[in-house]
C-alpha cells in the first residue's frame, strides 16, 4: 500500500508515511478515509513522511484540484494546519515543492514545512523527546532522525 496513514491522538498528529509509487487516486482514498475517521479533527497537523516514496503520477492540475478539496474539509470548521514534509530524494523534493506553491497561492489555510527528520520535527513541534516513540520503530533509528 503506498500510503500508510496513522492518527497520533498524544502529539496531535496524523502520520502519513508515501512509499513506492505514489498516485493521485491513493493520495485522494487515503485523505478522505482520514476526513471520515471519527478521531479526526479539523485543523490536525500532518506529517507527510516521504523517505520511501521513489516515485509519483500526480500532476499540478490534480494536486490543486485535491488542494481545494482539503481547504473546503479543513475550512469549514475553521480550522488551519500545517503539513510537515520528510524526505531525501528528489521525486519527494519535488512533491512537497508542489505542495508549498499550492499552499503560497492561497495563504492561510495550509502551510507546509520541510523538516529534515523526525528530531527537527520534535523541536518544531514543541514536542518532548519521548514522543519519537510513536512513530514507526523504524523511523526511531539514527537513519532516520536528521
Amino acid at each position: 500500500m503506498p500510503i500508510q496513514d496513522t492518527f497520533l491522538p498524544d502529539a496531535s498528529l496524523v502520520y502519513r508515511r508515501f512509499s513506492g509509487h505514489v498516485t493521485m487516486e491513493e493520495l485522494g482514498r487515503s485523505t478522505a478515509e482520514i476526513h471520515q475517521n471519527p478521531a479526526f479533527v479539523p485543523g490536525t497537523h500532518s506529517v507527510i513522511d516521504m523517505l520511501d516514496m521513489e516515485s509519483f503520477d500526480i500532476g499540478f492540475d490534480q494536486m490543486q484540484a485535491f488542494s481545494r478539496l482539503t481547504r473546503e474539509r479543513h475550512g469549514a470548521r475553521g480550522a488551519a494546519f500545517c503539513m510537515f514534509a520528510i524526505y531525501d530524494s528528489d521525486p519527494g523534493r519535488w512533491l512537497s515543492d508542489m505542495f508549498i506553491a499550492l499552499a503560497e497561492m492561497d495563504p492561510g489555510m495550509v502551510t507546509v514545512e520541510v523538516v529534515s527528520g523526525f528530531h527537527e520535527l520534535l523541536a518544531v513541534l514543541d514536542l518532548p523527546e519521548d514522543m519519537i516513540t510513536l512513530f514507526p520503530k523504524d523511523r526511531q533509528d539514527d537513519a532516520h532522525l536528521g
